[in-house]
């Protein structure tokens, strides 16, 4: 499944391109030497050292290219993909149903940005990478309490923040999941339970978060936002869990509106909103009555759900992308792994932690003592059996006291090493036994272990065989209904296992098999399991749908046309080709990101980079689609000028006013003029405060240069010996490709 998801998406990643934001990364990689500063500069805002520095490795010895990108996207999903089934295999039980949350991840459409942008991928992907890590450490370090696990814990916090500033979450998210699943009791006591029992998890997070955010929020300018009403808020909410997330999390959206270069946004059709919300609500209610833990799953899900809208609202409401901004896949795309972590644990359930033997333990081993003295428990020294002849057999101590009041059951299958057991033991362990009816009545007045799987025989009544066992017996059932679940079935050495009390004759039913259908009649039985293959089948379909449907928004780039055609216009032009500066189409890179959209800026890491200059006498420009085409410019021009054949005619030493037909504000212009001379010399335009001087060569010729200046008249002078300067051509404006 992994290596499916990760060739799949591989290959959809590839029918794009760069896109919007990459263009203006990899040309601030292209404009800066790999120092401190570069790295630790903010990109919008946002603190990514580890992005810039992948950008700047690509950039500096591949460039402008489209392949690196795909393939550290590739190699990033493939890692996730590997150490979310390992922390699977390590919080859950064994069961084939891991597959379902390894796939609900690995092929959510909702992560599809985070494998397709490589803006999105990565902060996405080593965010997702260090929230399943930091998951990972922490419920290793709760198992087993080993410290090694609070470096890795610190560690994945501090890869996910070197990538991406909102990785500042793995902490809530840790804090969360742990108080969710390893805590009881109610929500101040939950809290309580988690802040005491693993408080060195808690105290190395909160020294890491403060002085991330001291050294983030000390550099950063402030994102928040208002949101302009109430109305604004609902629609976002409404169209985030709607539209994006809920769809989502079942192969949805099915439809997608496209977004020019960038990612598609979610747009379903209204009937699939509504099954969608079904198919959620059934599953969570199902998992819910089957097993106690999914409750606490599943609010770990909204909790986390709801910082991520509250992070969203605050940031994203109150500018002019708030209306589509519920609807964009990457903004939730870490919600997916949350989501998947708690189905698993509300369809599998969670893993009991390894047994470690105690110290007071037998070994597993051991030859009985040559000479033992009687037991010294009183009610065994009182029963009838005891006392009528002496003992002959060896008696076996009776196993220590007990810490837990849940059986830890030690499970080994052949071939197979559980989370429940930490060797693989005996491939054929023997049953578990119980005394017969006629045990002595002082046994069955002896109370029962608290831990039914307690190491160590009960002792011994008396000379004689040991008793038959019961065929079939099971344990006392355990207070948790997980743990229930977890228990039946399943395998208990006999060599470190204690006989059980027998219960009595009419306790003797099997327990329902464990599985996702639980204690559901067997009568109903096949009939569900066809309705849940379907769904599977039908949301699986849709996957498939979706992300057929956003891959072909994805090939459909703008960009990857017009750097294409500008390589192949470049090889072909003649040597001495100059262009002015212009913006690159808004299709390819928005105007919001000036000056990074200008070609001069966006070239730069181009193999053979145009030739920009500000004055020249013939000059090119790119057209939108990529063709070198003759400059002209577009914008005002002078009124017809009254000379019959001449226009304006400016002598040595003169000025002469010319009106504009439409006035030009102050800015940045490009100016055209046309002009004859009767010899070489200089001319000097003005344009309001502007001042640009050229040089005039002698006969019919045209000069293009740069003015910052407005107003709505020109005035122009010219310098040099007997030269009389002719002009009815002078255009002030943009430069853009002449008509044919």
């Amino acid at each position: 499944m992994i290596a499916l998801s990760v060739l799949w998406r591989a290959q959809m990643a590839s029918r794009g391109f760069l896109a919007a934001d990459d263009y203006v990364m990899i040309t601030q990689a292209a404009e800066s030497d790999l120092t401190v500063e570069h790295l630790l500069a903010l990109y919008n805002n946002h603190l990514m050292p580890g992005g810039r520095l992948l950008t700047w490795l690509v950039t500096e010895y591949v460039g402008m290219t489209y392949w690196p990108y795909v393939l550290l996207m590739a190699i990033g999903q493939a890692i996730l993909g590997i150490t979310f089934f390992r922390l699977l295999r390590r919080l859950l039980q064994p069961s084939w149903l891991l597959l379902l949350p390894l796939g609900a991840l690995m092929f959510s459409p909702l992560t599809l940005e985070a494998t397709s942008w490589w803006a999105v991928g990565v902060n996405m992907l080593p965010m997702q990478i260090a929230m399943v890590l930091a998951v990972g450490a922490q419920v290793g370090y709760v198992q087993t309490r080993r410290k090694r696990h609070l470096v890795t814990l610190a560690l994945s916090v501090l890869l996910g923040l070197f990538f991406f500033e909102k990785a500042i979450l793995v902490v809530a998210l840790v804090f969360l999941l742990t108080a969710a699943l390893y805590a009881e009791g109610g929500p101040i006591r939950t809290i309580w339970t988690t802040i005491r029992r693993w408080w060195p998890s808690w105290l190395l997070l909160t020294v890491l978060s403060l002085g991330f955010l001291a050294a983030y929020l000390g550099n950063s300018e402030s994102s928040l936002r208002r949101p302009t009403s109430a109305g604004e808020v609902f629609s976002f909410l409404t169209q985030m869990l709607g539209s994006t997330v809920v769809p989502g999390l079942v192969g949805g959206p099915w439809r997608w509106l496209g977004a020019g270069d960038g990612a598609p946004v979610a747009a379903p059709p209204e009937l699939g909103t509504w099954v969608a919300w079904t198919i959620v609500v059934a599953l969570v209610v199902a998992t819910v009555r089957r097993r106690r833990r999914a409750g606490r799953a599943w609010l770990l899900v909204g909790a986390y759900l709801l910082m991520v809208a509250g992070m969203l609202a605050a940031t994203r409401l109150g500018s002019t992308f708030s209306g589509v901004a519920g609807g964009v896949p990457r903004y939730v795309s870490d919600v997916v792994v949350v989501a998947a972590i708690c189905l698993g644990v509300a369809v599998v359930g969670l893993a009991r932690p390894p047994r470690v033997p105690a110290e007071t333990e037998p070994p597993a081993e051991t030859e009985p003592p040559a000479e033992t003295e009687p037991p010294a428990d009183d009610a065994l020294s009182a029963a009838p059996d005891a006392v009528q002849e002496p003992i002959a057999a060896p008696t076996i101590p009776a196993p220590p006291p007990v810490r837990s009041a849940q059986p830890a059951l030690v499970v080994s299958r052949q071939g197979v090493i559980h989370a429940e057991a930490p060797d693989d033991l005996d491939p054929n362990p023997a049953p578990r036994t119980a005394p017969d009816a006629d045990t002595s009545p002082a046994l069955d007045a002896a109370p029962a272990p608290d831990d039914a799987a307690s190491p160590g025989p009960a002792p011994a009544t008396g000379p004689g065989p040991a008793p038959d066992p019961v065929p079939g017996q099971r344990p006392a059932a355990p207070a948790d209904r997980d743990a229930a679940e977890s228990a039946t079935d399943t395998p208990v050495r006999n060599d470190t296992m204690a006989p059980t009390i027998s219960a009595p004759t009419h306790v003797t039913a099997e327990p329902p098999a464990p599985g996702l259908l639980g204690p559901l009649p067997e009568r109903y039985r096949e009939a569900v399991n066809v309705m849940l293959a379907l769904l599977l089948v039908a949301v699986c379909l849709g996957t498939v749908w979706t992300t057929s449907r956003y891959s072909d928004e994805w090939a459909a780039k703008s960009g990857r046309s017009y750097v294409d055609t500008v390589r192949i216009e470049m090889a072909s032009a003649p040597p001495d080709t100059v262009f002015f500066d212009g913006p690159v189409p808004n299709s390819v890179v928005p105007n919001l990101s000036w000056p990074y959209n200008m070609q001069s800026r966006f070239f730069r890491a181009f193999g053979t980079r145009p030739t920009y200059v500000d004055e020249a006498d013939n000059v090119a420009v790119l057209d939108d689609l990529g063709r070198i085409q003759v400059a002209t410019v577009v914008g005002s021009t002078i009124q017809p000028g009254p000379q019959e054949g001449c226009g304006y005619l400016v002598a040595s030493g003169q000025t002469v006013r010319m009106p504009l037909n439409e006035p030009r504000n102050d800015w940045h212009w490009v100016v055209r003029i046309g002009y004859l001379s009767s010899a070489d010399g200089t001319a000097t335009l003005r344009l309001g405060t502007g001042i640009a001087e050229f040089p005039v060569r002698k006969g019919l010729n045209q000069r293009f240069f740069r003015i910052v200046g407005g107003g709505d008249a020109v005035e122009l002078t010219v310098a040099g010996t007997d030269v009389s300067f002719c002009t009815n051509e002078i255009a002030i404006g943009n430069p853009a490709p002449r008509p044919e």
